[in-house]
């Protein structure tokens, strides 16, 4: 099976310059684990999950961390998360973007999203412009369907 028959068609997508908070917003309303970036020609640049949003709003040196009694408190969060909240998605987004072609094998797109931790990746053409997404749910129907 192809990527083609498994994607999803949403071209739901956010531009360099969409503030933090409206991509929150937007990653909230349409349930997505993350969003691709695009530029003015619709070319994907970058991907943005929520777990790069928490990361930015969590000091560095949270991960490192083993006890949680030096976690910040909520307000200090808030507060991060409001100092960002107008900044360009473009400081976060990651890059370069793990993608898909439509003639990629299903197999190859469940490496790919095991290999790399993804929820979802986009699917793009020649020029690198955005078809759709493939999340794991879909492989996973797809490999069901078709053995």
């Amino acid at each position: 099976m192809k990527v083609r028959d498994l994607m999803r068609r949403d071209l739901t997508a956010v531009e360099v310059d969409t503030p933090v908070a409206q991509v929150i917003y937007l990653l909230h309303q349409s349930g997505l684990p993350s969003l691709p970036v695009v530029d003015e020609q619709g070319k994907v640049v970058g991907v943005v999950a929520e777990r790069d949003l928490m990361r930015a709003i969590l000091p560095g040196y949270v991960d490192m961390l083993v006890s949680t009694s030096f976690l910040p408190s909520l307000n200090q969060l808030s507060r991060k998360l409001q100092e960002i909240g107008g900044l360009p998605i473009s400081q976060f987004m990651v890059r370069p973007v793990v993608s898909v072609r439509p003639e990629d094998s299903d197999l190859h797109v469940a490496d790919l999203l095991i290999r790399k931790g993804l929820r979802q990746v986009p699917v793009i053409d020649e020029r690198g412009r955005l078809l759709g997404t493939v999340r794991r749910i879909d492989v996973l129907e797809g490999l069901g369907k078709a053995r």
